[in-house]
């Protein structure tokens, strides 16, 4: 997916600087406005004896209208910064590591396995799994794209330029210690739970010996024709097979050591709880052995895991299928150039209150893929030649309300591309599932609108939108033999339209921009957010962009 241009302009006018009716601030008399009309007639003069090349007033939301004059080179620095935590997906707003999820975690996790099983045993909950929840990947990624651009006038209406873009992209991961959706909770970690699950097992202890006492003493008669004294010698077995399942809950058997605990208001935590209850109260109320309390028992009130656990589970999961190890980006991975740009621009339109330009663009496959063998690489480019043509506009009300839009559209060619074949939501893929393939990415068009406000000639603050919208990829193979190949590798058919799916996307964005343009160096700042995503997964993107505008006369 390309992110949608964010910059504007306006042409390269020179009047533009001053419109028409721009109020004065300062009122002068008839014979001083005559004076100064005739200095300030000079400055055009002065400027393009000292400058010649003309500014302009750049927004930075929409491509900019004007050319570089007849002779003249611009100097483009346009760094880009992209953000991202989670996904639009078709379920709601995810993070980028939801698709790793601990639901069956208990397989790879002695302790979390014992822990389940004598769960099931003690509250009878045949189907309880103990699940780590998900989003246990805490990801967040970064683009950073720095395109130096070079555009050349070869009249004062057509130029030629390429952008060559640096880019930099970073995975910084981390661990979710408190994920949606888990069911269990770290046990013990403190001496201060240590010693309330002691002062609980004490308690209980006592008053199972008490009761053990009572029926000694025949206080409930004898047990062998009693129904009150053998109803209390059931009471006193339930109460030692729960103490001994509760004992291994918490603190494990033998060499290993409890972890998790059911959460207080899961199904189990609340079997847990009941069980205690219905035992505290068995003994005050049936057999008057006080002592228990029903809420003495320690339950974790939400899901917690171990990062340890966490990292035992990815990286068990990672060998297995020979991907990337779990971590941050190494930085020998984090440079790569993108996909260059080369651009012809002609201005078909330019007064005094109206610029329109068109250009015509052939992107480069020299960007880098993400590689199918880490499910959290970035890419710095589509690598596969793309053919876009732009058209940019510009208009100027009441002199102060500036409205720049344009729109984009682009013819995305055929190109080499390796992928894991199976569902595009499933990024642990077996190594069996890699293949070369034919990747024909979707065609795309986009919208951008920024009305801004001047607040002088050389100053302006707006608001900012952009629509993106990309067709579906199609995968194919680039020969029957190779069909044929990857079939026989995976044991089946080769199915690769499956990669297609959630291809074809869409989003918004929403932001501001500031822009300011000196007579030969602009600059302008512009922040966006991405606010609705569809199709597939969708960045839920925060986008910075700096502009920088260097012209220099050659001749």
């Amino acid at each position: 997916m390309r992110s949608t241009g964010l910059t504007s302009g306006r042409s390269a006018d020179a009047n533009a600087f001053v419109p028409q009716g721009y109020p004065e601030r300062h009122p002068a008399s008839a014979g001083c406005r005559s004076v100064m009309r005739a200095r300030l007639s000079l400055l055009p003069l002065l400027a393009a004896a000292m400058l010649r090349p003309a500014a302009s007033l750049a927004a930075q939301a929409v491509d900019r209208t004007d050319t570089p004059r007849h002779g003249a080179v611009r100097l483009t620095f346009d760094p880009t910064t992209m953000t991202w935590e989670r996904n639009f997906t078709p379920a709601g707003r995810q993070g980028i590591g939801a698709a790793f999820t601990a639901d069956s975690s208990a397989a790879a996790l002695p302790s979390l396995a014992l822990m389940q099983q004598d769960t099931r045993t003690l509250t009878g909950l045949a189907g309880y799994l103990a699940s780590l929840g998900h989003d246990l990947l805490a990801i967040r990624a970064e683009r950073r794209i720095m395109p130096i651009g070079l555009e050349y006038g070869i009249t004062d209406w057509l130029s030629l330029g390429v952008t060559v873009p640096i880019v930099r992209v970073q995975v910084r991961a981390g661990y979710t210690l408190h994920p949606p959706g888990a069911n269990v909770g770290l046990g013990p970690r403190t001496s201060a739970d240590s010693t309330r699950y002691s002062s609980f097992f004490n308690d209980l202890d006592a008053a199972l010996a008490q009761l053990m006492k009572n029926m000694n003493d025949s206080l409930y008669g004898p047990c062998s024709s009693s129904p009150t004294c053998q109803r209390a010698q059931a009471v006193y077995n339930q109460g030692q097979a729960l103490r001994s399942a509760l004992d291994t809950l918490v603190f494990g058997v033998q060499d290993t050591a409890g972890r998790y605990l059911p959460v207080a208001g899961s199904d189990a935590g609340r079997a847990i709880t009941a069980l205690v209850a219905g035992l505290q109260h068995a003994l005050a109320d049936t057999f008057q052995v006080s002592g228990l309390h029903n809420d003495s028992f320690l339950l974790p009130q939400t899901g917690t895991a171990d990062a340890a656990d966490i990292a035992v589970l990815y990286q068990a999961r990672t060998d297995s299928l020979a991907l990337a190890p779990f971590g941050d980006t190494p930085r020998r991975l984090r440079f790569f150039t993108g996909d260059v740009e080369v651009q012809a621009k002609m201005r078909v339109l330019t007064s005094r209150d109206a610029a329109l330009a068109a250009a015509f663009l052939v992107r480069l496959p020299t960007g880098h893929q993400e590689s199918p063998d880490d499910p959290f690489d970035i890419s710095t480019g589509d690598h596969q030649t793309d053919l876009e043509g732009r058209l940019t506009g510009e208009v100027t009300l009441l002199h102060r309300i500036w409205l720049n839009a344009a729109v984009r559209a682009a013819r995305q060619l055929p190109g080499p591309r390796d992928r894991r074949v199976g569902p595009a939501d499933d990024p642990f893929l077996p190594p069996t599932t890699l293949a070369h393939l034919r990747w024909d990415p979707g065609d795309f068009v986009a919208f951008d609108v920024a009305p801004m406000y001047r607040f002088s000639p050389r100053f302006a603050v707006g608001l900012t939108a952009s629509y993106y919208a990309q067709g579906q990829d199609h995968y194919g193979f680039f020969s029957p033999q190779d069909s044929t190949a990857f079939a026989t590798q995976i044991g089946g058919p080769a199915n690769v339209s499956q990669l297609e799916a959630g291809t074809a996307i869409r989003w918004t964005r929403l932001g501001f921009a500031l822009t300011y343009a000196g007579p030969r160096l602009e600059g302008g700042l512009s922040v966006q957010q991405t606010v609705s995503g569809a199709g597939g997964l969708v960045p839920v993107a925060t986008v910075f962009r700096i502009v920088m505008r260097q012209t220099i006369l050659l001749f």
